[in-house]
């Protein structure tokens, strides 16, 4: 700490070190994503990927417009397209799930990057205190799946009471015993122990499991649990009070994400199209109160579609109001305030706002059991090495299948709760690190601390061996709202969560944080010599150390969410004045218009929110097929002739899905059953597609790498040289001559590097990057012949690939498609494993490439 009234230098350091660490760690990344190319095609899964459907084909008109493609909008596009009769369209306004989404424990990383909307509360004096202008950070994911493409995969249902609660609000249909099997109709539980368990069910589309690698002290922090008086069960089953190892979806060790389950099965349906990069900017209601379409922008066109049958909102908790309130549809004086002509005044639009609170700073220091160097808890240095790539990408296992963040977790009782109501009012995140194990590079970024907050508590223990445990309030009194900043759709909404407005949010909370003290004084933890960070938040050192003052300090200085806002378009009865929708969904007011994601509940359920709003679109499905079944066709969006004028060219050009009668699970196609159309290769574009993942992150890499060169040479030598050198094009190969390119050089340049001319796209003519395989590789010593290589473990030469022009643009694809043309199999990597004199394992790499032997030196 530093000394009263002088300021410290520790924020500047610490500051300066996590951004000097920032571009090595893209480097990495852009490292880690060619593996997966190279050695992982069923991550990258080209042949089921949901491709773009082109804008200049989309129809005047469908039966269904989904708006949103999150974890709700995936589940309605899938089983509304079902029925062969219909036609969906699906809007997204990101983009296509990131190959690096899947991995788990890149999960931190995609808070704040390109498919993350990157919402920020407003600014507070009672709340996240220690973060950035006193905002907190809401992530929200912009990308096909929503959320469920960068959360930490957690699948927890909720408590029986949420539900039967539910109903008792006047909302029929929603107790626990109905919407049960709509969990189960959408899970297909992997877990061997939980298969015959009524309360699970196999053969849905959302695959849960346990994560595929954990830390020995998550089994620990668990022995801990039951010294402290709690059972380890399935709290998704009978009861939910106790410890478990975390239920996550993920399949095979991969995020298991609701494009993956839902969309990737339906993408190939001639009658859903998926549109993404498609912001919807208003909902088109007519003079009789009636949706009739939408209009939205991609790539700076605008469209207007459609719809015969409905509209259906499913854009999350923050987004679902905003799209109404843009629309005409919320709080009539609000409206009048920006210029917003009021259709239906809904004063419940953006109301209700709940989340789940977090209390962070909740770190532990231990002492590590092994002496030969390994670690007990996750660490940065050791999940990203060498190692762990090979062990990732060649034997399918290893610290990146990890979800540090939540190995394991809990439901607890505070002094407010009655233990013998199953009704837990705390939740436990077992995280076998804490903020110090990763730098600063992870966690403080994705929560928003500030240089001084995570300076003064971790930067004198960096890497010690450390977990954490975040209790989180489950049932928060506090209320917050939404508003709109003014009447542009590319305005995000003013957030106010009024985290701990009600004085008995922050007493639960504090209870919650002790019972996290208690935990680590169990024998299982002290054994290991288990310590409270020594470091204090700053703003809390005055007070006495766990004192009610001091944990409520805590608790309004390190405030967290945990990714939960929900209630912000409100089901209720009719008679219900804040109520949005109806309890079959339908907004009050508007015909044709649905809701269907978290925004509808009317009161937060006890855990994680995303296996709830799956099951919310479950149900919802099929409100929607009962509503429209046996109905005659009222037309809303487009005339008869239009409509049939579009199913008309759909059938011609398209053989129908074929599905199973109706409340049955779809047949499959006959497609599945025959060969799989041979698709090109497909080699992305690991540099841009990565870098542009982060855009926080420094991009300039071209002038850093120059001016890391520059700074090597004499001032004079800089002066003269020219201003503007132009490439020495003998050195760039034609592009007749690119399939006699090596491999190893297609590796570490781009595609435009060999090509130096603007392709017919466009596309700008590009420099050859500044990296050269020397960058990368060090040279060991020169060998004109291939040595013999003896070693049990061998990396072969990737495919050579020739471009072939694109058959149609697309925003995923590089300006080539690479087609394979010839295969070696020639060895050109030599491993030798490395054991020091304490133990610890370690691999060295050599790459043989035109008569040097380079080591490989990440």
């Amino acid at each position: 700490m530093s000394s009263s009234g002088a300021p410290s230098l520790k924020p500047l350091v610490s500051n300066t070190r996590i951004m000097f660490s920032l571009l090595p760690g893209l480097g990495a990344m852009i490292i880690f994503r060619m593996a997966i190319h190279l050695y992982r095609p069923d991550i990258e899964d080209a042949e089921h990927r949901v491709r773009d459907h082109p804008f200049e084909h989309l129809y005047e008109c469908y039966d269904f417009i989904i708006v949103g493609g999150g974890s709700a909008g995936s589940v309605l596009a899938d089983r509304l397209s079902e029925n062969p009769e219909w036609s969906v369209l699906l809007l997204e306004a990101g983009q296509d799930e990131n190959v690096l989404s899947e991995v788990p424990v890149m999960f931190p990383v995609l808070q704040t990057s390109s498919i993350d909307w990157q919402f920020v509360t407003e600014p507070s004096e009672e709340y996240c205190l220690s973060m950035v202008d006193k905002r907190c950070k809401w992530p929200r994911g912009k990308v096909l799946g929503g959320s469920s493409a960068i959360n930490a995969m957690l699948y927890i249902r909720g408590n029986k009471r949420d539900y039967d609660n539910w109903e008792a609000m006047g909302n029929p249909g929603w107790s626990y015993k109905e919407v049960l099997p709509y969990f189960l109709k959408s899970e297909n539980m992997a877990i061997p122990e939980y298969k015959d368990n009524p309360y699970h069910s196999t053969g849905g589309r959302l695959t849960v499991e346990y994560f595929r690698y954990e830390q020995p002290i998550t089994k620990k922090i668990l022995e801990a649990g039951q010294e402290l008086g709690y059972n380890i069960l399935d709290v998704n089953g009978e009861y939910q009070t106790g410890f478990t190892r975390s239920h996550a979806t993920v399949r095979e060790g991969l995020r298991c994400s609701a494009a993956k389950a839902f969309l990737r099965p339906a993408a190939k349906r001639p009658n859903l199209h998926v549109s993404v990069h498609s912001l919807v900017e208003k909902i088109l209601i007519d003079e009789h109160k009636r949706a009739y379409g939408v209009k939205f922008v991609k790539h700076g066109i605008q469209k207007i579609v459609k719809a015969k049958r409905e509209v259906i909102l499913s854009s999350g908790a923050i987004q679902s109001p905003q799209l109404l309130m843009l629309s005409g549809i919320g709080d009539a004086e609000h409206l009048k305030e920006l210029g917003i002509h009021p259709i239906v005044n809904l004063p419940g639009v953006g109301q209700n706002l709940q989340d789940h609170v977090a209390m962070g700073g909740n770190s532990f220091l231990f002492d590590n059991p092994y002496t030969n160097g390994t670690d007990y808890c996750f660490n940065l240095y050791s999940a990203f090495s060498i190692g762990s790539l090979i062990d990732f990408s060649i034997h399918k296992s290893g610290q990146l299948y990890s979800m540090m963040e939540a190995e394991a977790m809990a439901f607890v009782n505070t002094k407010y709760q009655d233990p013998s109501v199953d009704y837990p009012d705390i939740q436990l995140f077992i995280a076998p690190t804490a903020d110090n194990m990763d730098g600063g590079i992870f966690g403080k970024r994705a929560n928003g601390l500030t240089d001084e907050t995570y300076a003064e508590l971790y930067e004198d223990i960096l890497f010690e061996s450390s977990f954490s445990v975040v209790p989180l309030l489950l049932r928060p009194k506090s209320k917050g709202f939404l508003k709109l900043k003014d009447a542009n759709p590319y305005s995000p909404p003013r957030i106010y969560p009024n985290y701990y407005s009600h004085p008995d949010d922050v007493k639960v909370m504090t209870e919650g944080a002790r019972i996290v003290a208690a935990l680590a004084e169990q024998p299982a933890l002290r054994l290991l010599n288990t310590r409270p960070n020594p470091n204090r938040t700053p703003g809390c050192a005055k007070h006495e150390f766990l004192s009610d003052e001091h944990l409520e300090c805590v608790a309004r200085h390190h405030t967290l969410t945990i990714y939960h806002p929900v209630g912000t378009c409100a089901m209720g009865p009719a008679d219900d004045a804040d109520a949005v929708v109806d309890p079959r969904l339908r907004v009050y007011g508007v015909k044709n218009l649905r809701v269907v994601d978290g925004s509808i509940m009317p009161k937060i359920v006890n855990g994680n929110t995303n296996a709830p709003i799956i099951m919310i679109a479950e149900k919802a499905s099929d409100m929607i097929k009962e509503d429209w079944y046996n109905l005659q066709d009222e037309l809303a969006g487009c005339t008869v002739e239009q409509y049939r004028q579009h199913q008309s060219k759909h059938s011609e050009n398209q053989e129908p899905t074929k599905v199973g009668p109706d409340n049955q699970k779809p047949t499959k196609d006959d497609s599945a059953n025959e060969e799989p159309t041979k698709v090109d290769l497909i080699r992305p574009d690991f540099f841009n597609e990565t870098s542009h993942l982060f855009p926080n992150l420094p991009s300039d890499t071209h002038y850093a790498a120059r001016k890391t060169k520059n700074e090597n040479k004499s001032h004079a030598a800089r002066e003269n040289e020219p201003k503007h050198k132009e490439p020495d094009k003998k050195s760039i190969p034609s592009k007749a001559n690119l399939n006699n390119i090596d491999p190893v050089l297609q590796l570490v340049y781009p595609p435009e590097y060999f090509v130096n001319q603007p392709t017919k796209y466009n596309l700008p003519t590009f420099q050859p990057y500044p990296y050269k395989p020397t960058n990368l590789l060090k040279p060991k010593r020169p060998n004109h012949r291939l040595l013999p290589h003896t070693n049990s473990f061998k990396w072969y030469k990737p495919t050579y690939y020739r471009p072939t022009p694109l058959r149609r643009p697309s925003l995923f694809i590089n300006p080539y498609d690479y087609q394979i043309v010839k295969e070696k199999e020639e060895p050109f990597y030599e491993t030798e494993e490395i054991i020091t004199p304490k133990g610890q394992k370690s691999c060295r790499i050599w790459l043989y490439y035109d008569g040097v032997k380079y080591e490989v030196t990440l």
